[in-house]
């Protein structure tokens, strides 16, 4: 895939023509502790293809989450600008922000933060469900993704009855249920031993070619950045963009 080109100003495509899908700008993010301000993000500037893979690395602590929490909307910058999909999304009011992430956005985190008291199969359905989604096409798009990551045939059992793979493959079909154009996830295989975090990076990648995702994945984990389209390093509050994915000094 052709690099992004930086610099531009609007959510289009960039010089090569190939179309831009998070844009990202001058984007600052500082928290107040309890006796200095601490800033996380400074002035920083990305560009993520539309279809793209890109793995966001750096150290503990450098803003990973910080940034995909933002492009996710689930927390707002200090300031910059953010466009997802061509649309300035803090620009939005908080109904039309919110039905924005319910729609557009999954997520995909760490610890799967699926619901206990729920099956496997609810859980999945539970983003149509808030969103009002008629109830038969809820649970027959559900199974469909369930059989899609390999755990159909655990629909029925609740969270406690998954093994760790399992309860993750589960969250990432509730991340699809409503057919979103971006995936994020935050850390997805760090919760995983080696053999089953590679099977959901394996995952991620394949669901990226067939539901046409563009995918962004904050990780600590070489192997899951090498399989990605790109990797961008977070470092000083920067993205460190266009750095090609595969085996890093770390």
């Amino acid at each position: 895939m052709n690099k992004v080109v930086q610099g531009l100003d609007d959510g289009g495509p960039d010089l090569t023509g190939e179309p831009r899908y998070i844009h990202i700008r001058q984007l600052n993010k500082t928290y107040s502790g309890p006796r200095e301000k601490v800033a996380v993000l400074k002035d920083l500037d990305l560009d993520v293809a539309q279809g793209e893979t890109v793995a966001v690395v750096g150290a503990s602590g450098v803003g990973k989450s910080t940034l995909l929490h933002i492009v996710g909307t689930l927390d707002r910058p200090t300031s910059g600008q953010v466009m997802v999909g061509g649309r300035d999304v803090f620009a939005m009011d908080e109904p039309a922000l919110a039905a924005f992430r319910n729609q557009q956005i999954g997520f995909v985190f760490q610890f799967h933060h699926l619901l206990p008291e729920f099956s496997a199969l609810e859980n999945v359905m539970m983003p149509a469900l808030i969103a009002r989604r008629e109830r038969g096409w809820a649970q027959e798009k559900a199974l469909e993704l369930l059989e899609e990551v390999g755990v159909a045939q655990r629909s029925t059992h609740r969270v406690g009855e998954l093994s760790g793979g399992e309860a993750q493959r589960v969250a990432v079909a509730r991340a699809l249920v409503l057919g979103p154009s971006l995936l994020l996830a935050d850390e997805p295989t760090g919760n995983l031993d080696e053999r089953t975090g590679e099977k959901v990076h394996q995952l991620l990648v394949r669901l990226n070619q067939t539901h046409g995702l563009t995918t962004l994945v904050a990780t600590h984990n070489e192997r899951l950045a090498s399989a990605l389209t790109r990797r961008v390093r977070l470092a000083d509050g920067k993205a460190h963009c266009d750095e090609q994915a595969g085996p890093s000094e770390e």
